[in-house]
């Protein structure tokens, strides 16, 4: 029998507290690979609509957990470059809100990379605010259910906004990206993520002057009249800021730089602003393992697909079992990897690993990883699979 969705949070709760998992994670996030697992707070809120969106799309703890971190750090790297692109030195010595921040899964980074004590933390959601403060010990501020409302009593150097404008209706993304903006210090700058119009079906696509908005998301507890699926052109964007500012801002896209899927735009306060330094900006690997198993004669095949938007092809695949490591190169045809993308260069990039571990190999250990050419990491994997016929299968 499939564990529940109870018995995989469990399973994901006791790995958060595991200091081989914690030890995992610091390696795969920019800034910490010596730090020590015991000053790290894996801790996921059971609320989560995040890794619950996961458990019940992989119905696998290892998938959820995995995918959970890594697309937290390459949120925090995401954040990290930008921050210092345009603030260098002082990037640790900002006052820095972020806005609709969940449960934390950028907090748990950010509070190790600069104090906590500038870092303002903010969602409509109490337990989530209360959890972040205390568990990160940033400053917790409530928001509210309309702009006009949202009051945390000073102004921000950067304001960060994961995953709010691609959930929210036209009038609402434009009153939000002009309270924001409001709240920016003459020095600050605004960074929000946006799900471009392209992404959509075919059939669904607008032009780049436009907002589809659909009531739907993985958040339940928010009422879908401001809280659904959004998709913005780029023109949308900018007429929105020019509306929100009375001017021409500067303003960069990212093209694709949240997660290998959203936009992320960033918006100075100050006219002059140069944003030049943002070319240099990084995606970083990605990738899945789409095959986990290990059969009944001790067979272990994994198989999956690893590449980056940033160069195409990836440097290797890097492989753990039960501790021992292995390298894998990427070479498969993967036409629909490519298809997803958009990229040519990705089509090539999957790969496969078989090793027997002898018949009496009831369960192991494996962590999978992708590692680009620079050194630049993303976790694919991590957990133990067992035979398909000795429980839980690997897949």
């Amino acid at each position: 029998m499939p564990p529940t969705e109870h018995e995989l949070l469990a399973q994901i709760s006791t790995m958060t507290g595991d200091e081989r998992y914690k030890r995992l994670i610091l390696c795969h996030c920019h800034d910490f690979e010596n730090s020590s697992p015991a000053s790290f707070n894996a801790a996921i809120h059971p609320g989560d609509q995040m890794l619950i969106h996961s458990l019940r799309e992989h119905r696998d703890a290892g998938a959820a957990f995995s995918q959970y971190f890594n697309i937290a750090s390459q949120q925090y790297s995401a954040a990290r470059q930008i921050l210092h692109a345009l603030f260098g030195a002082q990037a640790g010595e900002i006052d820095v809100l972020d806005f609709a921040c969940g449960y934390g899964r950028l907090l748990r980074f950010l509070s190790l990379a600069m104090p906590p004590s500038r870092i303002w933390a903010s969602d409509l959601q109490p337990d989530a605010v209360d959890f972040v403060r205390d568990a990160f010990g940033v400053h917790g501020v409530l928001s509210e259910t309309h702009p006009r409302a949202f009051d945390p009593g000073r102004r921000f150097d950067f304001i960060w906004v994961a995953s709010l404008f691609s959930h929210l209706p036209d009038e609402l993304f434009k009153a939000w990206l002009a309270r924001l903006i409001a709240l920016l210090t003459p020095r600050g700058v605004l960074c929000f993520s946006v799900r471009d119009v392209g992404l959509l079906r075919e059939g669904d696509r607008l032009s780049a002057s436009a907002i589809h908005y659909a009531t739907r998301s993985e958040n339940a507890d928010l009422a879908t009249d401001i809280y659904g699926t959004s998709y913005a052109g780029e023109a949308f964007v900018r007429n929105a800021l020019e509306a929100a500012t009375g001017d021409e801002r500067p303003h960069w896209r990212l093209r694709k730089a949240l997660a290998n899927e959203q936009d992320l735009y960033v918006v100075a306060a100050d006219p002059r602003r140069d944003l030049s330094a943002l070319r240099e900006f990084r995606r970083g690997p990605w990738g899945w393992v789409d095959v986990r198993e290990l059969s009944d004669d001790g067979v272990l095949h994994l198989q999956g697909w690893a590449a980056s938007l940033d160069d195409g092809a990836v440097e290797c695949v890097e492989i753990e079992v039960d501790g021992s490591p292995y390298r894998c190169t990427t070479s498969i045809t993967r036409p629909d990897v490519a298809a997803a993308f958009g990229d040519d260069r990705l089509a090539h990039s999957g790969w496969e690993f078989r090793r027997d571990l002898g018949r009496d190999a009831c369960a192991v250990h494996i962590a999978v990883s992708a590692r680009s050419a620079r050194g630049e990491t993303a976790l694919l994997y991590a957990g133990d699979i067992r035979r398909a016929s000795g429980g839980v299968a690997g897949r």
